[in-house]
């Protein structure tokens, strides 16, 4: 019974962790939080009715992801962001989705190839309606299913430490004058190179879709 006990309470000291850290995320990419803000723990319980020690690990969780920053004897911020941040991304995410297209365009069935268009065209269709929040869970969960056809266990999981919603969230938000629609039809490209299974045309256009977005961000920075 004492550890039935103790796995339920592990469990849901587990759940308060990741409710709390989606909580301060979303303020966070949604703008509440702002660059510069101070995140404090005890504010943060007594608002959220919690102890301090989930709100501390959900803190830690959203420092390794990259969106607060600790400053020894100041206190823990949320960052600002630059388009450098964003590039050295992409260029992680470059490395990890050549890999996982050369596994995919070996072993993708059609059946994987349908749910991948399935989601390629509601991206589309929450470009049109501009639905942001639903188009970022939607590109990232694009790159996901083509990570995952690799049946590479490694890589999905080096894959998911990069954060890609989180980050595709931000570099989002700084391109915002491109337009989701225009973000959006871009997947096409890789969408047809995996239909013809065709490994070298695959591989350019995985490189392309994030090389063309770091050149613009350069661009933007020199403005």
């Amino acid at each position: 019974m004492a550890e039935e006990a103790t796995k339920k309470q592990l469990k849901k000291r587990s759940l308060f962790r990741e409710e709390i850290c989606d909580y301060i995320k979303e303020s966070i990419l949604s703008g509440e939080l702002k660059p510069g803000d101070r995140i404090v723990e005890t504010r943060c319980a007594k608002e959220l009715g919690v102890s301090q020690s989930p709100v501390r690990e959900a803190i830690r969780e959203l420092e390794i992801i990259g969106l607060v920053e600790n400053i020894p004897f100041q206190g823990c911020y949320v960052k600002e962001h630059t388009i450098k941040d964003v590039k050295d991304s992409y260029k992680v995410r470059i490395s990890l989705e050549t890999l996982g297209m050369m596994y995919a365009v070996q072993n993708i069935t059609d059946e994987q190839l349908q749910d991948l268009f399935n989601v390629m065209k509601e991206m589309e269709a929450a470009a049109e309606n501009h639905e942001f929040d639903l188009y970022i869970k939607l590109d990232a969960l694009f790159h996901q299913k083509i990570i995952e056809v690799s049946e590479n266990k490694m890589l999905l999981r080096l894959w998911s430490q990069c954060y890609i919603r989180e980050w595709t969230y931000i570099a989002t938000k700084k391109l915002s004058d491109k337009g989701l629609k225009n973000l959006a039809v871009r997947h096409e490209s890789i969408y047809d190179a995996l239909a013809e299974r065709n490994e070298g045309k695959a591989l350019q256009a995985a490189i392309s879709h994030l090389e063309e977005l770091i050149v613009e961000m350069e661009a933007k920075q020199k403005e």
